[in-house]
């Protein structure tokens, strides 16, 4: 028995040594581009205020200021692609393999069993990539100092949270977060949790804790991010909410059946509410993943919600297979063009409809700003 113990602790440095050099992070696979951006669709890109709400890159061991051969985006990466400003989203609760993953990826060991640890040290990471970027990139909490931001060259980001399981049931957290640079927080992420029901799930509401949730992120500005929720959940989560309500990252179940996309029903309720709905650009969001069926989703919803309600929430990087890299959106813009959609109603997709909701916020601490 002893002898087998010395084994053991002999082979276990090794297994630990095999497990980190393990390359978990997906290869992108990016089709020929769909179509070339023409003079037009590049100038309105170009002036445009483009937004994606749901980018999940703070999950990869990459340097953001530097463009490494992998992944979909990084700040560099953003300036080529024309991306002006994005929402990292920060999940903590994934598969059931998200503490084994901050484990094989050198996170402090905190976060190899806390997701309250795991945010931390991602929201941690954005304010270093801040830092180093030398006024490159700023923390924005608002639309007015996206839009200021945006005139001087500067990249904008702002963070959301994938699952209020993050906050580990304390409440008193919203308050933390809010001074972190959070704007939204979906209240669950793959899996039912103490806050109500998935759409990965049982379609289940929101719990008691859910709702005392949603009360306390209105008090606190806090948008709710309907991303994930189950019928019920969403049905509830919106009553709730005293905010325009999101949806940073899904498409419409007219055009792809899928759990993780919008009813008819759904996407009216957004636009009654003044909301807005990101469009996801790689399954399950779509069946494939083609920028030509991207636009198919975008085109229903606007056919059913307005122009006013359609967004970009491309989860680039968030383990999903995309048609394109953050340097490749003008290709949607020039498809938008295509359909002969107005540089107002592109322009409104593109970054407006986002810059609405945001609308004014306290940024007071927030990391990064002036």
């Amino acid at each position: 028995m002893r002898k087998a113990r010395w084994h053991l602790l002999l082979v276990l440095p090794l297994l630990v040594g095999a497990f980190s050099l393990i390359d978990i992070e997906p290869t992108p696979r990016y089709p020929r581009p769909v179509v070339a951006p023409g003079p037009e669709a590049l100038r309105i890109h170009r002036e445009a205020i483009v937004i994606d709400l749901h980018v999940d890159s703070l999950l990869w061991p990459r340097d953001l200021n530097r463009s490494p051969t992998g992944g979909h985006l990084d700040f560099p990466r953003m300036r080529e692609g024309g991306l002006d400003a994005a929402a990292f989203t920060n999940p903590t609760r994934f598969f059931g393999v998200a503490g084994l993953k901050a484990f094989h990826d050198f996170w402090p060991p905190a976060a190899w069993l806390s997701p309250w640890a795991r945010l931390q040290h991602q929201l941690r990471r954005m304010r270093d990539f801040i830092d180093a970027s030398e006024g490159r990139v700023l923390m924005a909490g608002t639309a007015a100092a996206i839009r200021e931001n945006h005139a001087q060259g500067i990249l904008s980001v702002f963070h959301g949270i994938e699952g209020a399981h993050a906050l580990e049931t304390d409440l008193s957290r919203l308050e933390v977060v809010s001074r972190q640079g959070v704007l939204f927080i979906g209240p669950v992420h793959l899996a039912d949790n103490a806050y109500g029901g998935s759409s990965s799930g049982a379609n289940r509401g929101l719990t008691t804790l859910g709702r005392a949730l949603l009360r306390a992120m209105n008090e606190h500005h806090l948008l709710v991010d309907l991303s994930h929720a189950s019928p019920k959940s969403f049905e509830e989560a919106i009553a709730l909410t005293s905010l325009p309500p999101l949806v940073s990252h899904t498409g419409a179940a007219a055009v792809h059946p899928s759990p993780r996309n919008l009813s008819d029903d759904q996407i009216r309720a957004v636009a009654e509410r003044g909301g807005v709905i990101g469009l996801m650009l790689a399954p399950p969001a779509t069946r494939h993943s083609d920028l030509r069926e991207s636009m198919a989703h975008l085109k229903h919803i606007v056919a059913v919600g307005g122009e006013d309600v359609a967004a970009l929430g491309s989860d680039f990087d968030g383990y999903v297979q995309t048609p394109v890299d953050v340097t490749g959106i003008s290709q949607l813009t020039q498809l938008m063009l295509d359909a002969g959609w107005s540089e107002q109603r592109i322009r409104k997709i593109l970054g407006e409809n986002v810059l609405r909701v945001l609308g004014d916020r306290d940024t007071t601490d927030l990391p990064g700003t002036p």
